[in-house]
């Protein structure tokens, strides 16, 4: 397995609750774990992340909701519809509601979500202009 440049770690309140929504609900593939630890390692098209239940080894200090105030994590995907309607079926509200953003001449469809410890992830999807 070749493991990307940048692997962010997410700390979670409570792992299998954030295992099912990554998973289940975004579509992660799940690479490997310990359960033991309360860690995974997952993946989405080539995307990487790990989450690992809040243990005391990361944290520079008291971790409030919602969690990684600040960081935004931009996830390139295949198909954003499905991601959407899974979101929908779940009564998931977005963050920022789907829009088509142009970037120095690139063109995407992307949305963001809160995973539920309150991290921004922003799905985008290349997008042609017909």
């Amino acid at each position: 397995m070749k493991f990307n440049k940048l692997i962010p770690e997410l700390s979670v309140k409570d792992f299998y609750k954030s295992k099912e929504f990554y998973l289940e609900i975004l579509g992660f593939e799940l690479v490997y774990e310990r359960l033991e630890d309360q860690f995974a390692f997952i993946s989405l098209n080539g995307a990487q992340m790990m989450i690992e239940q809040c243990n005391g080894h990361w944290e520079t200090s008291e971790l409030e909701y919602p969690y990684g105030r600040g960081i935004n994590f931009q996830i390139e995907v295949e198909n954003i519809e499905v991601i959407l309607q899974n979101l929908k079926n779940h009564n998931i509200s977005l963050f920022r509601d789907a829009m088509i953003n142009n970037y120095s001449g690139f063109t995407q469809k992307e949305f963001i979500v809160q995973d539920p410890d309150g991290s921004l992830l922003r799905f985008s999807q290349a997008y042609s202009i017909q």
